[in-house]
């Protein structure tokens, strides 16, 4: 199921692309964000299993939702 939605996705950011810019260079840039989002989230999980990592966590995660809520209410 997730594959499904995934390829859905996909094509709804491949209809976005420019026509002044290339697809391969396009696709090089999704699979590179993604891969660098995997990384950060697996890094914070392993960073969480420390008493010190998972308050850094929970304080990252704050300032996330803060910022979020700013732009949200346009404060930012």
């Amino acid at each position: 199921v997730v594959g499904i939605f995934a390829i859905f996705h996909g094509h709804a950011h491949g209809g976005e692309l420019p026509e002044q810019f290339s697809a391969y260079g396009y696709s090089v840039g999704f699979v590179i964000g993604t891969g660098l989002l995997h990384s950060v989230g697996i890094g914070f999980g392993f960073l969480a299993q420390s008493p010190l990592g998972e308050k850094v966590v929970r304080i990252v995660g704050g300032v996330i939702a803060f910022v979020g809520a700013a732009f949200l209410f346009g404060f930012a």
